[in-house]
């Protein structure tokens, strides 16, 4: 690395700047120009244009800075996602887009190749710099004195194609990865719902009757018949605590990711109790989502515990509820947002087989999901070593120890004093 050497950020800026937005905001403006804001960014350097903004033309014709350029880096400037970024290339959508005041929009001198400056930015080494700059509470951020506070490793030009060349041709094939291990997930999604549904059309356990001699009985019941159910009822916020006083509070928010989730807050004062092992199901926005309570809680009124009675397996009953249970989203009802009745709850009709065939119906549902879970689990794990790739090959990259050197290469150094010069002559003459 004799011929990389280090440079702060702003002497190799051409623009350096943010935008703005109109007063009163932009929420009725529905078409325009394309106004981006931290939201738009995405973590992994693209971006996302699902809510795009916009400003009223005149608006952005009239703004003297802010307006996005090919081969711009835009970082979000305040606030959680303080430091995020991303890179405008020639698949950016817009011809004519601007930024607001949460953004900054940084031009690279075109003597340096902007994508190498943009993944160094991008890299955990840059991430942890940007964010040295941070000023202020969690919703403060970094000013323009981040960009001279921001030293990066300056390689030869020539050498920062090559890096750049051979970072994109390893983040295309860990791309290719992701892509691959995104696909299998959602194969399990399909897979355990297909699970399900041969389990409740007495598929999984046909052979096992026939072994067995045992003849199919199957009936109907509605949900009020076969458990108890506990709507929620929030008490008074002042009781709630992170100290573990009282009881374990959910109120069904957020979708529960683990069979038995983690409560966020305890409640000292509970209003409605759900038992050990009794069946959540989420009843308000979101509704739909179904769990098992680990322990003795407190719930909200955007849960409801139902408690099985004898004439039905509690996990029998559960798994059908995930499998069928849109059939209760379709019935929910609300404006602001959708909830389940407690009446929709008691006339849910539930499929039931013998006590004996619920029992080998949930044994051979988990055998299956057993297997779904082990793979989903090394799914998870070869994503979150892709996460853990892509910053290594980015520390090796800023390390010099990508790509070979090459004794011909221009120092960086004399590319910098390019650079100066043309910046210098460019300020002489009031540009």
């Amino acid at each position: 690395m004799s011929k990389w050497t280090e440079i702060n950020l702003e002497s190799i800026l051409i623009d350096f700047e943010s935008g703005k937005r109109p007063k009163g905001g932009v929420i009725d403006i529905h078409n325009g120009i394309p106004s981006l804001g931290g939201e738009h960014l995405n973590s992994n350097g693209l971006f996302n244009f699902k809510n795009i903004k916009y400003v009223p033309e005149k608006f952005a014709n009239d703004m003297k800075k802010g307006h996005i350029k090919l081969k711009d880096i835009l970082i979000v400037k305040d606030g959680a996602t303080t430091g995020k970024i991303s890179f405008v290339d020639k698949n950016f959508p817009f011809n004519n887009a601007v930024i607001n005041e949460h953004l900054f929009r940084c031009h690279v001198s075109e003597k340096i190749n902007s994508k190498f400056v943009f993944y160094f930015l991008y890299s955990g080494m840059g991430q942890k710099i940007i964010l040295s700059n941070f000023k202020g509470t969690a919703q403060g951020g970094i000013n323009t004195s981040f960009a001279p506070n921001t030293l990066i490793p300056m390689a030869p030009i020539d050498e920062q194609n090559r890096i750049v060349q051979k970072i994109e041709e390893l983040f295309s094939d860990l791309d290719k990865a992701t892509e691959d291990l995104k696909k299998t997930q959602e194969q399990l999604k399909i897979y355990r719902q297909a699970v399900l549904k041969a389990a409740f059309e007495g598929k999984l356990t046909e052979k096992w009757r026939v072994q067995n001699n045992i003849e199919l009985l199957f009936k109907e019941a509605l949900l009020k018949d076969i458990a108890d159910i506990i709507m929620g009822q929030s008490p008074p916020s002042s009781t709630y605590n992170t100290n573990k006083v009282g009881l374990p509070f959910y109120q069904g928010k957020k979708e529960f990711g683990d069979l038995f989730p983690t409560p966020e807050k305890y409640c000292s004062e509970p209003k409605k109790i759900a038992e050990s092992n009794d069946i959540l199901i989420s009843v308000r926005a979101p509704v739909g989502s179904t769990n098992i309570c680990k322990e003795k809680s407190c719930i909200g009124r955007g849960l409801a515990a139902i408690r099985t009675k004898e004439k039905i397996k509690k996990y029998y009953l559960f798994y059908y509820l995930k499998y069928f249970v849109f059939n209760l989203i379709e019935k929910s009802t609300g404006t602001t947002f959708n909830a389940i009745s407690k009446d929709t709850l008691e006339g849910f009709k539930v499929s039931l087989f013998s006590l004996l065939e619920q029992q080998q119906i949930i044994k051979e549902i988990e055998s299956r999901l057993s297997v779904c879970d082990k793979v989903e689990k090394t799914v998870e794990q070869n994503l979150s070593k892709i996460k853990y790739l892509r910053q290594s090959i980015l520390k090796k990259a800023f390390e010099g120890k990508l790509v070979s050197q090459d004794p011909n290469d221009l120092p960086a150094g004399e590319l910098l004093k390019q650079i100066k010069i043309k910046k210098d002559k460019m300020s002489k003459n009031g540009k």
